[in-house]
Protein backbone atom coordinates (compact mmCIF):
# COMPACT_ATOMS: atom_id res chain seq x y z
CA UNK A 1 0.00 0.00 0.00
CA UNK A 2 2.80 2.48 0.93
CA UNK A 3 4.46 1.89 -2.68
CA UNK A 4 0.85 2.17 -4.46
CA UNK A 5 0.68 5.94 -2.45
CA UNK A 6 4.30 6.64 -3.34
CA UNK A 7 4.10 5.77 -7.10
CA UNK A 8 0.35 7.85 -7.12
CA UNK A 9 2.06 10.75 -5.53
CA UNK A 10 4.74 10.94 -7.97
CA UNK A 11 5.00 14.14 -10.06
CA UNK A 12 2.74 14.14 -13.63
CA UNK A 13 2.48 16.27 -16.79
CA UNK A 14 -0.40 19.13 -15.82
CA UNK A 15 -2.96 19.27 -18.15
CA UNK A 16 -2.24 21.07 -21.12
CA UNK A 17 -5.19 23.88 -21.77
CA UNK A 18 -3.34 25.18 -25.72
CA UNK A 19 -5.26 26.43 -28.56
CA UNK A 20 -3.20 23.44 -30.68
CA UNK A 21 -5.36 21.06 -27.73
CA UNK A 22 -8.56 22.61 -28.48
CA UNK A 23 -8.23 22.01 -31.84
CA UNK A 24 -8.15 18.60 -31.35
CA UNK A 25 -11.45 18.78 -29.27
CA UNK A 26 -13.25 20.29 -32.02
CA UNK A 27 -11.70 17.55 -34.83
CA UNK A 28 -12.92 14.92 -32.44
CA UNK A 29 -16.28 16.27 -31.70
CA UNK A 30 -16.94 17.00 -35.07
CA UNK A 31 -15.57 13.23 -36.11
CA UNK A 32 -17.90 12.21 -33.29
CA UNK A 33 -21.01 13.62 -35.07
CA UNK A 34 -20.41 12.38 -38.34
CA UNK A 35 -19.96 8.83 -37.04
CA UNK A 36 -23.43 8.94 -35.00
CA UNK A 37 -25.02 10.11 -38.50
CA UNK A 38 -22.93 7.21 -40.43
CA UNK A 39 -23.17 4.46 -37.80
CA UNK A 40 -26.04 5.02 -35.36
CA UNK A 41 -24.53 4.58 -31.96
CA UNK A 42 -27.03 3.92 -29.59
CA UNK A 43 -30.39 3.85 -31.48
CA UNK A 44 -29.53 7.28 -32.72
CA UNK A 45 -31.35 7.38 -36.18
CA UNK A 46 -32.89 9.95 -37.97
CA UNK A 47 -36.18 7.25 -39.33
CA UNK A 48 -38.29 10.21 -40.68
CA UNK A 49 -35.35 11.35 -42.79
CA UNK A 50 -35.82 14.98 -42.57
CA UNK A 51 -32.85 17.04 -42.99
CA UNK A 52 -33.27 19.51 -39.91
CA UNK A 53 -33.19 16.32 -37.21
CA UNK A 54 -29.36 15.52 -39.00
CA UNK A 55 -28.75 18.46 -37.43
CA UNK A 56 -29.85 17.69 -34.17
CA UNK A 57 -28.05 14.57 -33.86
CA UNK A 58 -25.12 16.33 -35.28
CA UNK A 59 -25.29 18.60 -32.37
CA UNK A 60 -23.86 15.49 -30.23
CA UNK A 61 -20.37 16.39 -31.40
CA UNK A 62 -21.19 19.86 -30.64
CA UNK A 63 -22.30 19.74 -26.92
CA UNK A 64 -19.69 17.33 -26.70
CA UNK A 65 -16.60 20.17 -28.05
CA UNK A 66 -18.89 22.63 -25.28
CA UNK A 67 -18.46 19.68 -22.20
CA UNK A 68 -14.71 19.41 -22.73
CA UNK A 69 -14.24 22.59 -22.95
CA UNK A 70 -16.09 23.45 -19.29
CA UNK A 71 -14.63 20.61 -17.85
CA UNK A 72 -10.87 21.38 -19.25
CA UNK A 73 -10.42 25.29 -19.72
CA UNK A 74 -13.48 26.82 -17.46
CA UNK A 75 -13.23 24.73 -14.64
CA UNK A 76 -9.43 24.99 -14.06
CA UNK A 77 -9.84 28.90 -14.58
CA UNK A 78 -12.15 29.30 -11.83
CA UNK A 79 -9.86 26.82 -8.94
CA UNK A 80 -6.61 26.95 -9.85
CA UNK A 81 -5.19 26.07 -6.61
CA UNK A 82 -6.56 22.32 -7.64
CA UNK A 83 -3.76 21.86 -10.41
CA UNK A 84 -1.06 22.98 -7.98
CA UNK A 85 1.27 20.55 -6.92
CA UNK A 86 0.01 18.20 -9.81
CA UNK A 87 0.83 14.39 -9.43
CA UNK A 88 -0.54 11.15 -10.84
CA UNK A 89 -3.11 10.32 -8.34
CA UNK A 90 -4.60 13.76 -9.31
CA UNK A 91 -4.01 13.43 -13.29
CA UNK A 92 -6.07 9.71 -12.42
CA UNK A 93 -9.23 11.18 -10.77
CA UNK A 94 -9.35 14.00 -12.95
CA UNK A 95 -9.51 12.18 -15.94
CA UNK A 96 -12.26 10.15 -14.60
CA UNK A 97 -14.02 12.96 -13.27
CA UNK A 98 -13.91 14.20 -17.14
CA UNK A 99 -14.72 11.17 -18.28
CA UNK A 100 -17.97 10.94 -15.90
CA UNK A 101 -19.03 14.28 -16.89
CA UNK A 102 -18.96 14.05 -20.41
CA UNK A 103 -21.02 11.24 -20.28
CA UNK A 104 -23.55 12.87 -18.15
CA UNK A 105 -24.15 15.88 -21.06
CA UNK A 106 -24.07 13.57 -23.32
CA UNK A 107 -25.92 11.09 -21.85
CA UNK A 108 -28.62 14.22 -20.56
CA UNK A 109 -28.62 15.51 -23.82
CA UNK A 110 -29.43 12.34 -25.84
CA UNK A 111 -32.65 11.99 -23.42
CA UNK A 112 -33.35 15.69 -24.12
CA UNK A 113 -33.71 14.80 -27.78
CA UNK A 114 -36.06 12.47 -26.77
CA UNK A 115 -38.20 14.20 -25.06
CA UNK A 116 -36.96 11.92 -21.50
CA UNK A 117 -39.58 9.51 -22.91
CA UNK A 118 -37.50 6.56 -22.16
CA UNK A 119 -35.55 8.16 -19.17
CA UNK A 120 -35.16 6.64 -15.58
CA UNK A 121 -33.51 7.32 -12.16
CA UNK A 122 -32.00 3.54 -12.62
CA UNK A 123 -30.79 4.12 -15.89
CA UNK A 124 -29.43 6.99 -15.11
CA UNK A 125 -27.17 5.27 -12.31
CA UNK A 126 -26.33 2.45 -14.06
CA UNK A 127 -24.75 4.48 -16.83
CA UNK A 128 -22.62 7.07 -13.90
CA UNK A 129 -21.53 3.66 -12.76
CA UNK A 130 -20.19 2.07 -15.40
CA UNK A 131 -18.62 5.40 -16.78
CA UNK A 132 -16.94 5.74 -13.43
CA UNK A 133 -15.48 2.29 -13.52
CA UNK A 134 -14.45 2.54 -17.24
CA UNK A 135 -13.18 6.23 -16.70
CA UNK A 136 -10.77 4.84 -13.49
CA UNK A 137 -9.82 1.72 -15.13
CA UNK A 138 -9.37 3.27 -18.53
CA UNK A 139 -7.14 6.50 -16.54
CA UNK A 140 -5.23 4.27 -14.19
CA UNK A 141 -3.88 1.66 -16.59
CA UNK A 142 -3.48 4.14 -19.59
CA UNK A 143 -2.07 6.87 -17.51
CA UNK A 144 0.32 4.35 -14.88
CA UNK A 145 1.40 2.65 -19.07
CA UNK A 146 2.60 6.28 -19.81
CA UNK A 147 4.06 7.06 -17.03
CA UNK A 148 6.30 4.00 -16.69
CA UNK A 149 7.33 4.12 -20.62
CA UNK A 150 7.87 7.81 -20.23
CA UNK A 151 9.91 8.02 -16.73
CA UNK A 152 12.95 10.09 -17.93
CA UNK A 153 10.51 12.81 -19.55
CA UNK A 154 8.37 12.85 -16.31
CA UNK A 155 11.20 12.81 -13.87
CA UNK A 156 12.17 16.12 -15.73
CA UNK A 157 8.81 17.23 -15.40
CA UNK A 158 9.23 16.86 -11.68
CA UNK A 159 12.43 18.63 -11.38
CA UNK A 160 11.02 21.86 -13.15
CA UNK A 161 8.17 21.98 -10.89
CA UNK A 162 7.68 24.25 -8.07
CA UNK A 163 7.66 23.27 -4.58
CA UNK A 164 6.48 24.69 -1.58
CA UNK A 165 8.42 23.83 1.94
CA UNK A 166 6.84 24.78 4.91
CA UNK A 167 9.33 25.09 7.69
CA UNK A 168 7.85 23.38 11.38
CA UNK A 169 7.42 27.21 12.31
CA UNK A 170 5.30 27.36 9.62
CA UNK A 171 7.18 29.47 7.23
CA UNK A 172 7.27 28.46 3.43
CA UNK A 173 9.43 29.14 1.02
CA UNK A 174 9.16 27.72 -2.43
CA UNK A 175 12.02 25.74 -4.42
CA UNK A 176 12.73 24.29 -8.35
CA UNK A 177 14.07 21.23 -7.36
CA UNK A 178 16.69 21.40 -10.42
CA UNK A 179 17.63 24.81 -8.54
CA UNK A 180 18.99 22.84 -5.60
CA UNK A 181 22.28 21.90 -4.86
CA UNK A 182 22.14 20.07 -1.20
CA UNK A 183 20.05 20.54 2.17
CA UNK A 184 21.96 20.03 5.18
CA UNK A 185 20.96 19.43 8.90
CA UNK A 186 22.28 21.74 11.43
CA UNK A 187 20.63 20.75 14.44
CA UNK A 188 17.00 21.82 14.78
CA UNK A 189 17.29 23.67 11.18
CA UNK A 190 18.26 22.89 7.75
CA UNK A 191 20.39 24.94 5.42
CA UNK A 192 19.37 24.60 1.80
CA UNK A 193 22.11 25.40 -1.05
CA UNK A 194 20.81 26.32 -4.39
CA UNK A 195 21.11 28.71 -6.61
CA UNK A 196 18.90 31.56 -7.81
CA UNK A 197 19.46 33.41 -11.51
CA UNK A 198 22.96 32.00 -11.61
CA UNK A 199 23.90 32.69 -7.94
CA UNK A 200 24.95 30.73 -5.40
CA UNK A 201 22.17 31.25 -2.31
CA UNK A 202 20.94 29.71 1.50
CA UNK A 203 18.23 29.67 2.68
CA UNK A 204 17.60 28.41 6.70
CA UNK A 205 14.61 26.92 7.72
CA UNK A 206 13.51 25.88 11.45
CA UNK A 207 12.91 22.17 10.57
CA UNK A 208 13.86 18.55 10.66
CA UNK A 209 16.10 17.48 7.81
CA UNK A 210 12.86 14.36 7.69
CA UNK A 211 10.30 17.13 7.46
CA UNK A 212 12.04 18.52 4.41
CA UNK A 213 12.90 15.51 3.15
CA UNK A 214 8.89 14.02 2.93
CA UNK A 215 7.73 17.19 1.12
CA UNK A 216 10.43 17.39 -1.61
CA UNK A 217 11.72 13.40 -2.21
CA UNK A 218 9.62 11.19 -4.67
CA UNK A 219 10.71 8.51 -6.78
CA UNK A 220 10.79 11.02 -9.56
CA UNK A 221 12.81 14.07 -7.83
CA UNK A 222 16.31 14.49 -8.20
CA UNK A 223 16.76 15.26 -4.65
CA UNK A 224 17.92 12.03 -2.62
CA UNK A 225 19.23 10.83 0.61
CA UNK A 226 22.55 10.16 1.35
CA UNK A 227 23.30 10.53 4.41
CA UNK A 228 21.76 11.50 8.29
CA UNK A 229 22.45 15.38 7.41
CA UNK A 230 22.44 15.33 3.75
CA UNK A 231 19.90 15.54 0.94
CA UNK A 232 21.55 16.13 -2.45
CA UNK A 233 20.34 17.19 -6.06
CA UNK A 234 22.22 14.00 -8.23
CA UNK A 235 22.06 16.10 -10.90
CA UNK A 236 24.98 18.29 -9.26
CA UNK A 237 27.08 15.84 -7.68
CA UNK A 238 29.91 13.59 -9.10
CA UNK A 239 31.91 10.41 -7.18
CA UNK A 240 35.13 12.17 -5.33
CA UNK A 241 36.55 9.36 -3.66
CA UNK A 242 34.78 5.74 -2.98
CA UNK A 243 36.55 2.44 -1.13
CA UNK A 244 34.59 -0.02 -0.13
CA UNK A 245 33.28 1.04 2.99
CA UNK A 246 33.01 5.02 2.03
CA UNK A 247 32.16 7.33 -0.37
CA UNK A 248 32.68 11.14 -0.63
CA UNK A 249 30.77 13.01 -3.08
CA UNK A 250 32.02 16.77 -4.73
CA UNK A 251 29.50 19.77 -5.55
CA UNK A 252 30.44 20.20 -9.28
CA UNK A 253 31.81 23.45 -10.31
CA UNK A 254 32.37 23.82 -5.80
CA UNK A 255 34.68 22.57 -3.55
CA UNK A 256 31.52 21.51 -1.04
CA UNK A 257 32.18 17.54 0.11
CA UNK A 258 29.50 15.32 1.34
CA UNK A 259 29.72 12.06 2.97
CA UNK A 260 27.61 9.12 2.10
CA UNK A 261 26.53 6.42 4.45
CA UNK A 262 27.59 2.97 3.91
CA UNK A 263 24.16 1.36 3.81
CA UNK A 264 23.27 4.18 0.48
CA UNK A 265 26.60 3.89 -1.05
CA UNK A 266 25.18 1.21 -3.71
CA UNK A 267 22.39 2.97 -5.04
CA UNK A 268 24.08 6.41 -4.91
CA UNK A 269 26.77 4.37 -6.84
CA UNK A 270 24.40 2.98 -9.38
CA UNK A 271 22.60 6.39 -9.61
CA UNK A 272 25.97 8.14 -10.42
CA UNK A 273 27.25 6.08 -12.83
CA UNK A 274 24.25 6.63 -15.02
CA UNK A 275 24.52 10.25 -15.01
CA UNK A 276 27.21 12.42 -17.22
Amino acid sequence: MTKLLQFLSTPFPRPQRTRKNLLYVVLVGIGSSFFILLYNPFNIQNQTGEWWLKLVIFSLGLVFILAIWLIEWVFPALVPRLFKQWNLGKAILWYTWVILFVGFVMFVYKNLLGGFQAFTSREFLLVSGRVFVIGITVSFVVLGIWQYINQRKIALVSSQETYTITAQNGKAVQFIPQDILYIQSDDNYVDIHYLARGERQKEVLRSSLKNIETQIVNPLSPIIRCHRQYLINLERFHIAKMTTRAMTLTLKDYEDEVPVSKKYIPELKQQLSTRP
